[in-house]
């Protein structure tokens, strides 16, 4: 599977509802006054801080909009509950998965931002080739397939179960960087090989470092200061739906993309 067609898994969900009616997305009664962005004029819109959400958020609220942001997702999704914003902007997977799991919420609309996640490591790192060869090797023998099955499964298909085990011990441990919870990329539970984290990005990279004899370790770290944990040398590689764009490439490097996401409205449903 080339990383460019999961846009069409991630969103299929989530287009099932906006375009034919259906309560893939949330509760299939149009009991929401808010249905678009243009429609939240006076109102509160909730991101995640120093994210590409964020910065679409600014550039496209309508007048008199306010932006809220937070530093962690729990308390961006308890901040639309309690109603003290109106609506979240941030990347389609995260919303839809909210969606998907409670009715309560619904993904009201989506947009076109061309966005691809890359894991970032130092710059000029040997292990940006590393991973790149290991994320190769991952979707040649079907490994990536499986994982994404897992969590991104066509809707009326049940979930994946995953890769089998990997029983690779791994010579070397690589930090890992992470932004936890924001599911289903990266959230606590019941890892691969031991580990007590879980989601696509991990579930990922640690098939991907099994495959270059390495095992990981999850250093869980706020989004808003992760880039500079990796600067400091805190840990070897970010794995947190990190979108690849110019302002980040000036200042570290990426493999080559494993994930594309557009950006996404989430309301609550009265």
């Amino acid at each position: 599977m080339n990383y460019r067609s999961t846009r069409r898994f991630a969103a299929a969900a989530v287009a099932a509802c906006l375009l034919f009616g259906t309560a893939a997305c949330g509760d299939d009664d149009d009991d929401t006054a808010i249905t678009s962005l243009a429609d939240l004029a006076g109102k509160t819109i909730g991101v995640q801080t120093n994210t590409t959400g964020e910065s679409y958020a600014n550039e496209n609220k309508p007048e008199g909009a306010t932006i809220k942001s937070f530093v962690e997702i729990p308390g961006l999704f308890a901040a639309l509950e309690s109603g003290d914003i109106d609506a979240i902007l941030q990347d389609l997977p995260v919303n839809a998965d909210r969606a998907l799991s409670d009715d309560s919420y619904e993904v009201v609309e989506t947009y076109a931002t061309d966005e691809t996640y890359g894991f970032a490591v130092a710059t000029d790192s040997p292990l940006k080739a590393e991973l790149d060869g290991a994320l190769s090797d991952v979707r040649d023998d079907g490994t990536y397939d499986l994982i994404y099955a897992k969590y991104f499964p066509e809707p009326g298909e049940d979930p994946g179960p995953g890769p089998e085990a990997s029983d690779v011990a791994g010579s070397r441990t690589l930090t890992v960087c992470s932004d936890i919870p924001y599911p289903p990329m990266e959230m606590e539970g019941e890892g691969p090989r031991g580990l007590g984290y879980t989601g696509f990005d991990i579930d990922l990279l640690d098939a991907m470092a099994a495959t270059i004899d390495a095992k990981l370790e999850v250093l869980v770290t706020p989004f808003d200061s992760i880039f500079a944990s990796l600067a400091a040398g805190n840990c070897d590689v970010v794995a947190s739906s990190v979108t690849i764009n110019d302002e980040r490439d000036e200042q570290m490097d990426f493999t080559e993309p494993y994930f594309d996401a557009d950006q996404s409205l989430l309301v609550k449903v009265d």
